[in-house]
């Protein structure tokens, strides 16, 4: 599988947000959060600064992530794509991109804690989502 990964582009924004929440409702992890919540959210965040990259299988876009300085803020994958590597190969790029390190914060209860300790992220302290109050886990990766 030929996975490209990009610079978003505006062009991207009903499949990214889509992608978002989809990728989301996959996890299990109760939180009301809507499309057109998302869809608004989306350009305020890039105004704050989000560098985000889509991953592509030609011109399906499959996976996004989004980097704020050193944090790893969002890293979804298409439901429907899940399972084939696209997320190692994300996350390998957001490593790179950050060389000195990474952090994120994702829901506790979620298949997403194994996958980054297998990727040799660090777990670290635990806390409650602000706004859901769903259980969530603090991961640091230092090269």
């Amino acid at each position: 599988m030929d996975i490209c990964i990009r610079p978003y582009s505006e062009a991207d924004f009903d499949v990214v947000t889509s992608i978002w929440l989809k990728s989301w409702q996959s996890t299990g992890v109760a939180a009301p959060v809507t499309l057109d919540e998302l869809r608004q959210r989306w350009p305020q965040e890039l105004a704050k600064g989000w560098a985000v990259h889509v991953a592509a299988i030609g011109p399906d876009v499959t996976g996004f992530i989004a980097l704020h300085g050193n944090e790893l803020e969002q890293l979804f994958i298409a439901p429907e794509h899940q399972g084939n590597g696209i997320g190692k190969q994300m996350l390998d790029f957001a490593k790179a991109q950050r060389p000195g390190g990474l952090h994120l914060t994702t829901a506790l209860q979620s298949r997403a804690g194994r996958f980054y300790e297998r990727e040799g992220l660090t777990r670290g302290a635990t806390g409650v989502n602000r706004r859901f109050g769903h259980a969530i886990v603090h991961y640091d990766w230092r090269p």
